[in-house]
């Protein structure tokens, strides 16, 4: 694991109706850090997104619909995992949320037609507070 990066299992409470299921909360079981802003992305198959760095913004993803591969790389000179990759799948069978802190390079790989991601940051957009890394580089 990378030290920082948190990954829960969602439950899921279902009944004849469907199911619910809690996502996300500002509750210091998840974490104290609280977020700004969720927003929602669709992608198409085979689209890889990242290396997005954060400077500042804690995130939180948590896949709604299709199937990715996920990719974290801790980037904090300083930390104990330093250029420490993981790597694990998410989909609608395996329903979890993951956090992961400033300077962890974040990426994916989606892997079915049609995927949709939740993803809430500390946070509100500004393209100053990220930077990208190529693929290649890491």
């Amino acid at each position: 694991m990378i030290k920082g990066v948190i990954k829960r299992k969602i439950i899921s409470h279902n009944d004849k109706r469907g199911f619910f299921r809690e996502i996300m909360k500002n509750d210091k079981k998840y974490t104290e850090v609280k977020f700004a802003q969720i927003s929602h992305s669709k992608i198409k198959k085979s689209i890889r997104k990242g290396w997005h760095i954060h400077k500042k913004q804690y995130q939180w993803n948590y896949l709604i619909k299709g199937s990715i591969k996920v990719s974290l790389l801790d980037l904090r000179k300083k930390s104990k995992t330093y250029m420490k990759k993981i790597n694990f799948y998410v989909n609608e069978k395996n329903p979890i949320i993951y956090f992961f802190p400033p300077h962890i390079g974040h990426s994916y790989i989606t892997l079915k037609d049609d995927n949709h991601m939740i993803y809430g940051t500390s946070g509100t957009y500004s393209k100053d507070e990220e930077y990208k890394l190529p693929f290649k580089n890491v």
